[in-house]
C-alpha cells in the first residue's frame, strides 16, 4: 500500500506542536548556565574570607619580623650600656674547711666589669680555683639574678691524720696531705705515722676501709715501719695493748683474723702477720732485741 505524501499544512502543524518542547529545553539550558554562574559566585564568596585571613596572617608575620629587626638591637644596646651587663656580685656557697676569702682570691672575678666575658670563661676560672686549694674537689660557677655569679665548692673529706712532731696534718680522701698543722683531732679518724708517699697512704686507707667496723675501732694508730727487705711493712697499735706487723698488700686480708687471734693470746704482745700469723709476748721480743744488741757490741 502506497504512503500518502505529506502536505505543507501537516508540516506546519507538527512544527507548531514541537515548539513548546524546544522552549522548555532552551529554558532548562539557560537555567543550568545561570545556576553554574551562581555556584561560581557563591564558591568565590566562600573563599574570600579565607583569602583575607591568609593575607592578614602574612601581614602580621612581616610586621613582627620588622619589629624584631628594630627592637632587638635597641634592647641589646640599652642592656649593653645599663648596669645589668656588669657583674654586680660574687657569692660563695656553703664551705666547711676552705675560706670564702681564699676562693674569691683565686677566682679573681671583677665586680663592676663586663659580666659575659667572665661568665664564658667560668670553666677556666673554676679549674683555677680547684688547683689553688688541695682541699677542693670540684668547683662550679653559675649565673643568678641576671648579673650575679655564685661559686659552689665540693671539698675532699678528711679521713685520717698524719703525725708530725707535736702536731697532726690532715689527710684527705684522695691521699693528699694538707700542710695545715693542727693540735686537736677528731677521734673517729685514724692516725698515721711515718708516711710520705700519697700512694702508700691511699693503699693503706683503702685496705683500712675494707675492714669490719669493730676491727677499725680496735686500731688506734698505723705506723709505716719499713725494713731492708720490706718497704711496705706496717705496725698497728691496737687499743687493747697489742701490736700487729702486717704488709700493706695483706692488710685487709690478714686483719680479719685479728679478733680471733687476740682472744687466744694469754698475754699482751705482738701478732706477726708479715709471713703467716705468729704471736709472742712483749717479754720475748725484748729478750730478742737485747741479745741482738749484745751480739752487735761483741763484734
Amino acid at each position: 500500500m502506497l504512503e500518502e505524501p505529506i502536505t505543507e499544512d501537516e508540516v506546519i502543524e507538527e512544527s507548531e506542536d514541537d515548539a513548546p518542547v524546544k522552549e522548555v529545553v532552551d529554558s532548562l539550558d539557560t537555567t543550568e548556565e545561570e545556576e553554574s554562574d551562581d555556584d561560581n559566585v557563591l564558591s568565590f564568596s566562600k573563599k574570600l574570607p579565607h583569602l583575607q585571613a591568609y593575607r592578614d596572617k602574612k601581614l602580621r608575620k612581616r610586621l613582627l619580623l620588622l619589629v624584631l629587626i628594630f627592637v632587638v638591637p635597641l634592647f641589646g644596646s640599652v642592656y649593653y650600656i645599663s648596669p645589668l651587663s656588669n657583674l654586680s656580685k660574687v657569692e660563695v656557697g656553703k664551705v666547711s674547711r676552705v675560706t670564702p676569702k681564699s676562693i674569691l682570691a683565686s677566682a679573681d672575678l671583677k665586680v663592676g666589669e663586663r659580666l659575659w666575658p667572665q661568665f664564658f670563661k667560668r670553666q677556666e676560672i673554676a679549674a683555677k680555683v680547684t688547683q689553688a686549694n688541695p682541699r677542693i674537689k670540684k668547683t662550679t660557677i653559675s649565673l643568678e639574678n641576671w648579673n650575679q655569679l655564685v661559686i659552689q665548692i665540693k671539698e675532699y673529706e678528711e679521713v685520717a691524720y698524719l703525725v708530725k712532731g707535736n702536731h697532726y696534718l690532715p689527710i684527705l680522701e684522695n691521699g693528699s696531705i694538707v700542710q695545715e698543722p693542727i693540735k686537736k683531732i677528731e677521734n673517729h679518724h685514724i692516725i698515721l705515722e711515718g708516711f710520705s708517699k700519697e700512694t702508700m697512704i691511699l693503699d693503706t686507707l683503702k685496705a683500712y676501709a675494707q675492714l669490719p667496723v669493730e676491727i677499725q675501732d680496735s686500731i688506734s694508730q698505723i705506723k709505716l715501719s719499713p725494713s731492708k727487705k720490706n718497704d711496705e711493712l706496717l705496725t698497728l697499735f691496737m687499743n687493747d695493748g697489742n701490736q700487729v706487723f702486717v704488709n700493706i698488700s695483706d692488710f685487709s686480708k690478714q686483719m680479719k683474723y685479728y679478733l680471733q687471734v687476740a682472744k687466744e693470746m694469754k698475754e699482751k704482745g705482738i701478732i706477726d702477720m708479715e709471713v703467716g700469723i705468729y704471736t709472742y709476748p712483749y717479754a720475748e721480743k725484748e729478750e730478742e732485741m737485747t741479745e741482738n744488741s749484745q751480739t752487735d757490741e761483741s763484734f
